[in-house]
Order: structure tokens, then sequence, then C-alpha cells
């Protein structure tokens, strides 16, 4: 008797098990068959007045192009960030020369392009370098001062590694510099077959998270009005947002570059908020240390302000930057 009830039992757990499988596979093949439906609107259709697309390797790159000079200023935005995030920059540095600003792929109304389908992949380290020299070619800049914040501080710095002849100074704000990568098993679970399709799904569902890494720049909450909040979320209209935000997670990552930063020789100015609590001081400093064997470097801490410097002290920031380059003699009005 008691074996037979082993065995009933063994027998229900098969089942249930059985059973459970089942739906997780008829879940899976209902996942596959059923198309998703794109979400968001047409990118022409949320342009803001002043910005043009341009069509760039298979897809359209949005960028903002003012001013002319001898100079020209390519501005890089960090992770979230967009076009927006330079509004301060691109109304005031004009007066010094000719200034570019785009929306790196994934982000702002730049069109999110499966990679598969391109010459090259944007979404990731090399891709975007990659993507960055096209662009400058496309506009005709030949060489120019690259104004990095967070992790377009560490494109820039990526881009003068491989690129050093078209890049007269750095400007990096707040740079993320620093390697990293991802576990091994968030690599499994992004490469499953499946994971094109359930990866935008669970996109959707972190949109709050973003916004507090978003709360937690902003060091005077009261600077952090709902103006700023709403063009931060403005990019959540355009279309595909969630693959384009999928995709760079899936194929982010930022490189060991320390064993290469001798190899840089333009000028660096880095700009760092004292109270940054997402990329911390100390990583500034220690990037500081490690450039000035080898070429000119200037640290400027602005106080009172978080990650975002550019945006919390746009003025007393667009200060110290104007400043690096009159020392170095390319300031041009």
């Amino acid at each position: 008797m008691p074996g037979s009830r082993a065995h009933r039992r063994v027998v229900r757990l098969s089942r249930r098990t059985g059973i459970a499988l089942a739906v997780v596979a008829l879940a899976l093949i209902v996942l596959a068959l059923i198309p998703l439906p794109e979400v968001g609107e047409p990118l022409e259709a949320l342009a803001k007045p002043g910005g043009r697309f341009l069509e760039l390797d298979g897809f359209k790159v949005y960028y903002v192009d003012r001013g002319s000079g001898a100079i020209t200023y390519v501005l890089l935005h960090g992770f979230g960030a967009s076009t927006f995030s330079w509004r301060y920059f691109l109304e005031e540095l004009p007066s010094y020369g000719r200034v570019v600003a785009y929306d790196r792929p994934g982000f702002g109304l730049t069109e999110r392009v499966d990679p598969r389908r391109l010459p090259y992949n944007p979404y990731t380290s090399d891709g975007a370098v990659e993507m960055l020299r096209r662009l400058m070619e496309a506009l005709g800049i030949r060489r120019a001062v690259l104004v990095g914040h967070s992790a377009g501080g560490g494109l820039a710095l990526l881009f003068v590694l491989r690129y050093p002849e078209l890049v007269e100074c750095l400007v990096l704000i707040a740079p993320a510099w620093r390697s990293w990568g991802r576990p091994w098993y968030w690599d499994l679970l992004l490469n499953l077959p499946l994971s094109e399709r359930f990866g935008p799904l669970l996109v959707r569902q972190y949109v709050g998270a973003l916004e507090q890494v978003l709360y937690r720049a902003w060091y005077n909450k009261t600077l952090l009005t709902e103006e700023v909040i709403e063009g931060y979320r403005y990019p959540l209209k355009a279309r595909n947002w969630d693959r384009g935000l999928f995709w760079v997670v899936k194929y982010g990552g930022f490189p060991d570059i320390s064993g290469e930063l001798r190899r840089v020789r333009v000028p660096v100015l880095v700009v760092h908020g004292e109270y940054d609590e997402l990329v911390p001081l100390q990583s500034s400093q220690g990037l500081c240390e490690a450039l000035a064997n080898y070429t000119k470097v200037s640290l400027r801490v602005v106080p009172g302000v978080g990650h975002l410097p550019h945006e919390e002290a746009p003025a007393e920031t667009l200060r110290e930057v104007l400043s690096f380059l009159e020392e170095l003699g390319l300031l041009r009005r």
C-alpha cells in the first residue's frame, strides 16, 4: 500500500508537471505566432522645430545643427537622454561655432531599426563609434570638439582612441568611462530565441524605474520640473521606442579602456557635479590622474549639482567649457 500511495503521488506530480510544461509551451507558441503591435507615433510627427532627419546607413538619425564657424562642437548625450538634455548649450554655444547634437540609437527620435538589417550594430560600443564617424562625414565635419555626458562621455573617449585625427579636444561631463557588462545569465536570457519578442514587452513595464533614475540624477529636485520630466518622456512617444531600448540593453556594454588611455593625446576637460549619485566624483578624479601623464587635462567641479551639471547649472558649466577652450586658443566668436 505505501508503495501504491507513493506511486500515485509520483503520477499526480508528473501530470502536474506535464500540464505546466504544456501551458508554458502553448504560451511560447502563442507569443511566437501572434504579431506584436508597434507602439508609438511616426518620428516625423514628433520632430521639434529646427530638428532634422538624416538617412544614414539604413536608418533615420534625428539631429540639430546650429551656428557656423571654424570650430564644430558635437554633443553626445547619455543613457535615457536626447538632444533635449542639451537645450541650454544649443541656445548659447552656437555663438562660438557650429553645434551639432543628435539622438543616439535607441533614444530620442532616431529611428529604431533591427541591427540585423544594418551594415553595423549601432547599439554596441563599436557600432556607436562607427556611426559617429559616418555621421560626421555625412555632415561635412572634418574635426570637432566632442562634448559628451555620462555614457556619451564614454563614447567620446572610445572615438578619440579610434579616430584621434577627427578630434580637436574632449569635454567630458560626468563621463561613464569604466568598463561594464552583464552577468552571464543575463546574456543567456537576452539571447533566447523569443527574446526579441518578449524583451520589448518587459521594457514597457520598467518606464517608472527609468524615471526614478532621472530623479536621482538631479541634486536640486526643485529644478526637476514637470516640463523637464515631460522632455525626457517625450521620446517614449516614438515608434518602436520599446524595441530600441531593448536593443540598447541587449547589445550595450563598455570595454575596459584603462590600458589605452595613454594613447589619448588631445586636451581633455572633465566637468563633474559635486553631488553626483550615479557616477561618483572619484571616477572622474581617477580618469584625470590616468590621463595626466599623457595630455593636458583639467577637472572642474560644479558645486551644488548632481549628475547633470549642464542642466542643473548650465550657465556655470558652459563658462567652464568656454574657459578651457579659451586656454587652448580654440574659442571663436
